[in-house]
């Protein structure tokens, strides 16, 4: 007798994903998949925290979870909470649909992080949910505020643990929905929020050490390209350096990266550093001792990959990374296969919003740096064409109201 292989699909994907001309990938993929193998298959989804979730896509699945960390570090856990309730399903033979509430407000991505409140007690809220009977995933999706998309928004989805529950669990996520909105106005910065010239003079000028400035706009762990020259620019205008070195890692372009690789280490050098297709990646003349050939590290979970190459020009008071690629340092790692010691140096620029968890612990003063980019802090200011309103506090511009 040939044996009965129940077949399960489960995806990790990111739930933010905004394709030219189709909308929500994550909907797009899921819906294919279904129209492939049909509705019994159980089909199970590990999400980011900062998901923008199509209201459509949690009806063709059978379990979501979002990170409930930030920054992430419980994938792990995630995967095996979305693992478990897929195999109760196919032993119980249960068919669950989780339960979705799109919120009217978008979460600010930078003012949220699990350690603080009150994210730390919605995260508290969602475990105590969990350890009902009658709920097996509650999930809060925080959004991404920097794609201009139709399903810009924040979101509660709440998996039943058996389908009698479902209109349980559908209450459950109106009463989460309700008690995150009500939070809207309680969210703020972790890190020292300073103009890009103020984050500069505030960094030399601290007698702490270890000093990290966020180049926030052009954070390249939420969508910036990861080669504005602003804060470089204003770390070599410093006439005093008050003793301190800086270390600004790094800037993507390609072309001085492959100048670079046609010298040694402790050549001395000039290279212009920068795209320069506008005002936020002018280019920089820099002429210093070629200090290291480097590799540049993969992000979350390919820490330890080299990726790409990352060159490191010494001009007295600043060391540069230059970047074949678009990256950030994110973890002691990347310092380490760019070739650096992190004890070296007393200020550290990096491609980010809030620091991740590894630099965060180091940092005696962290720094958000308020410059201009694809991912600019200030996203009250920001003109949205696409989200359908209200989306509490960004600002609809927009001809007609987009419909679902």
């Amino acid at each position: 007798m040939k044996q009965q292989v129940s077949v399960i699909i489960f995806l990790h994907l990111h739930g933010s994903m905004e394709v030219d001309g189709l909308g929500s990938g994550e909907y797009d993929l899921i819906k294919r998949i279904r129209e492939i193998v049909g509705n019994e298959v159980i089909i199970g989804l590990a999400l980011d925290a900062h998901s923008n979730t199509d209201p459509r896509l949690p009806e063709m699945v059978n379990g979501i979870r979002n990170y409930r960390t930030v920054p992430h570090t419980d994938q792990d856990m995630t995967e095996r909470t979305v693992a478990m309730h897929m195999i109760d399903c196919i032993k119980n033979k249960k068919k669950t649909i989780p339960q979705f509430v799109r919120l009217p407000y978008a979460i600010h991505p930078e003012k949220t992080l699990s350690s603080t409140w009150p994210l730390s007690e919605i995260f508290e809220k969602l475990t105590e949910l969990e350890k009902r009977k009658e709920i097996a995933i509650a999930s809060l999706g925080i959004g991404m505020v920097w794609c201009d998309c139709k399903t810009l928004a924040s979101n509660i989805c709440v998996t039943p643990s058996e389908e009698q529950y479902t209109e349980y669990a559908k209450n459950i996520a109106k009463e989460l929905g309700e008690y995150v909105y009500s939070l809207r106005d309680s969210f703020d910065f972790d890190q020292l929020p300073l103009t890009p010239h103020e984050a500069m003079r505030y960094a030399i000028k601290y007698e702490g050490a270890p000093v990290y400035v966020s180049d926030s706009g052009d954070n390249t762990t939420g969508g910036g390209e990861g080669d504005h020259t602003i804060m470089l620019r204003e770390f070599l205008s410093c006439r005093d350096y008050n003793g301190k070195k800086v270390l600004v890692a790094g800037i993507w372009d390609e072309k001085a990266v492959e100048k670079c690789m046609k010298y040694n280490e402790g050549d001395y050098i000039t290279v212009d550093i920068g795209h320069n297709y506008d005002e936020n990646t002018k280019s920089v003349t820099v002429s210093g001792i070629l200090k290291k050939k480097g590799k540049l590290h993969g992000y979350l979970g390919f820490e330890a990959v080299a990726v790409g190459e990352a060159i490191t020009i010494s001009t007295g008071n600043v060391d540069i990374v230059i970047l074949d690629r678009p990256g950030s340092f994110i973890t002691l790692k990347h310092f380490k296969g760019a070739g650096l010691n992190i004890d070296d140096y007393q200020v550290i620029v990096v491609k980010q919003g809030y620091l991740f968890a590894e630099l965060r612990k180091l940092a005696k003063l962290a720094i958000l740096a308020l410059t201009p980019g694809c991912t600019h802090q200030l996203i009250e200011n920001l003109e949205y064409r696409n989200i359908i309103p209200p989306v509490y506090p960004l600002k609809y511009v927009g001809d007609s109201v987009p419909s679902n």
